[in-house]
C-alpha cells in the first residue's frame, strides 16, 4: 500500500468509529427505555379482519 492509501484507510476507520459512537449514543438515549406490549388479542382480530373494500371481490 502506498502511504496515502493507509491515511485514507486511517481516515475512514476513524470516521467509522465515531459514526458508531454517535449512533450508540441516539440509541442509548432515546431508543433503549422503549417498550411494546404485545396484546395477542389485538393481533388475532388485526389478523383476521377483512381490508376495507375487499367484499365481494374473489380471488
Amino acid at each position: 500500500m502506498k502511504p496515502l492509501d493507509k491515511s485514507l484507510v486511517r481516515k475512514l476507520a476513524v470516521v467509522l468509529l465515531i459514526k458508531l459512537a454517535l449512533l450508540m449514543a441516539l440509541w442509548w438515549g432515546f431508543v433503549r427505555n422503549q417498550r411494546v406490549t404485545v396484546n395477542s388479542e389485538g393481533v388475532v382480530a388485526q389478523f383476521l379482519q377483512t381490508a376495507p373494500g375487499a367484499q365481494g371481490i374473489k380471488p
